[in-house]
């Protein structure tokens, strides 16, 4: 049985700079050098986008998301700088191993994404800060001897506190937040620090005179509910005030997918060479997460940037690559048979994932009795 929320001890933790980090840890004459990983189109040599970055990439200025393009223009300078295509399958694979390492420290576990996840140790630390310690630098010493990963870790009385401790000090941190330091802690932060404020609310509270976390704890709660809403505004003030009662769960995964920029806008279906990874890729995930789908779904987004779907339910449930690749492969050329669009960028996403009682296929069906038999 889990402690009160009052008496919780929740831990965070983030694999640093996860995909550049692990890249160097693939290969080691990485380290020390600028290190770009890339979403690369295909469509040139440098076009695409940023996926992540080392640390001494983004100390010289480089972001995710930015072009290609305009990071290497960033790192001009620097000759030893180096650009790689991402590998989603090793990525994977590395997360899957220390998510594994993570889940076993407690029996509530909740993955946020492919690098960060929460556990309650309230439990297995008889609520004691010393022994939150401990195990923090215990799980931290796991993944570095296990993977050759640092990681941040941070420790507070619940996911907010440790999300806002764990980005505290990067990389290879490891802050902890008592509940008697919970203010002390937040209140000197610049509001934007807080998790959930992005640019836009940050313009609204300091158009209110609220520029830090402590500001925002004081302010007024009517002032802030009509500035935001009745409800979010005294939320934002409860958050600030290091208050936050969302438990750790485990999310259910709801769908997959993949998209892909295509070499060259299609306004035909001749581009199963460059869906069948597609389909692998999300084979392989479904597999590693012991899951099948009873739906896949195609996505097109248009030369015009408008996107367009299908859905197509399943007979039986599947995991098997052949069979997601013969079904978007289906969709796709219905599509284009239907459509006079072109298509710019494409992707599969499978759903209802589960292992479950068998469905038709999505075409209507029409019953004996339509017939009067």
């Amino acid at each position: 049985m889990l402690a009160p929320e009052d008496k919780r001890i929740i831990l965070a933790v983030d694999l640093d700079y996860f995909y550049a980090q692990a890249e160097e840890v693939r290969n080691p004459e990485l380290k020390g050098k600028p290190l770009v990983v890339c979403v690369y189109s295909g469509r040139t040599e440098t076009s695409g986008a940023v996926s992540t970055a080392n640390y001494l990439a983004r100390s010289l200025g480089v972001k995710s998301g930015i072009p290609i393009a305009s990071a290497q223009k960033i790192l001009a300078n620097r000759p030893d700088a180096v650009f790689i295509p991402m590998d989603s399958d090793y990525y994977d694979s590395v997360s899957v191993r220390i998510m594994s390492m993570i889940n076993s420290y407690s029996e509530a576990f909740e993955q946020v994404s492919i690098d960060e996840a929460f556990i309650d140790i309230t439990e297995r630390t008889k609520g004691k800060y010393a022994q939150a310690t401990k195990e923090g630098m215990s799980l931290k010493k796991e993944i570095y001897v296990q993977e050759r990963l640092t990681s941040s870790v941070g420790i507070g009385p619940n996911k907010l506190v440790a999300k806002m401790a764990v980005d505290f000090e990067k990389p290879n941190g490891l802050t902890v937040v008592e509940p008697s330091k919970v203010q002390e802690f937040l209140f000197p932060m610049q509001v934007r620090k807080l998790f959930g404020v992005g640019p836009k609310m940050e313009k609204g509270l300091k158009e209110l005179g609220i520029n830090s976390i402590g500001d925002l704890a004081h302010a007024s709660e009517s002032v802030l509910a009509n500035q935001f809403g009745k409800n979010l505004g005294p939320e934002l003030k409860r958050l600030a005030q290091g208050i936050d009662a969302s438990p750790v769960k485990e999310r259910k995964i709801e769908q997959l997918s993949r998209i892909i920029t295509l070499k060259h806008d299609a306004e035909t279906f001749d581009f199963k060479s460059e869906l069948e990874p597609l389909c692998v890729d999300i084979s392989k995930r479904l597999k590693s997460n012991a899951l099948k789908c009873k739906a896949v779904g195609i996505i097109v987004i248009t030369t015009q940037l408008k996107t367009r779907s299908r859905n197509k339910t399943l007979w039986d449930a599947t995991d098997d690559s052949k069979v997601l690749l013969e079904k978007s492969s289906e969709e796709f050329q219905e599509f284009f048979d239907s459509e006079k669009e072109k298509a710019r960028r494409i992707g599969i996403r499978v759903s209802s994932l589960d292992v479950g009682a068998r469905k038709k296929e999505s075409e209507e069906f029409t019953t004996l009795t339509d017939f009067g038999i």
